[in-house]
């Protein structure tokens, strides 16, 4: 049996890694590089929250802080878990009734358990619509729009 010492603690080494994401490759498998210290790794998947019948798709962003987990210790076989807040890029919230999605541009979901409270905040340019088959409710600064083949009113 051939032991080598240095490939077994860098194997150990490589089961778990923080790092940063260094780049994405957007796509139906997305990709990353991801960095840590002087190590930029190939590109390797990236774990969604579900991606069976139910699908997300909520890619990572470069700077986000991650983990790689490498069950044989080999980087190339790793999984990117990203998603790790850290002080470069705090949580959004800290109330523990809320959660929230933040983006980019500034809007919000939100949904309040404790208040049963759901709200969308969108920029003032933003755009918000409803589709329900033949029927979508449209919603922005200039109005409301609904187009739909049957409107039955208003009833109290």
């Amino acid at each position: 049996m051939n032991f080598n010492l240095a490939d077994l603690s860098r194997r150990l080494e490589n089961i778990v890694r923080y790092g940063v994401i260094a780049e994405v490759k957007h796509g139906r498998v997305p990709l990353a590089r991801v960095k840590f210290g002087d190590i930029t790794t190939a590109l390797i998947p990236i774990a969604a929250t579900r991606a069976g019948a139910t699908k997300t798709w909520c890619p990572p962003t470069v700077g986000e802080q991650c983990i790689i987990f490498s069950p044989s210790g080999d980087l190339a076989a790793g999984v990117v878990f990203p998603g790790v807040a850290s002080n470069h890029n705090q949580a959004p919230d800290d109330n523990p009734d809320n959660h929230r999605i933040q983006y980019p541009d500034g809007a919000t979901v939100d949904y309040n358990h404790a208040d049963h409270h759901y709200t969308i905040t969108l920029p003032a340019d933003g755009k918000f619509s409803f589709v329900v088959g033949n029927t979508t409710l449209e919603l922005t600064t200039d109005g409301t729009m609904l187009r739909t083949p049957k409107f039955e009113g208003v009833k109290s």
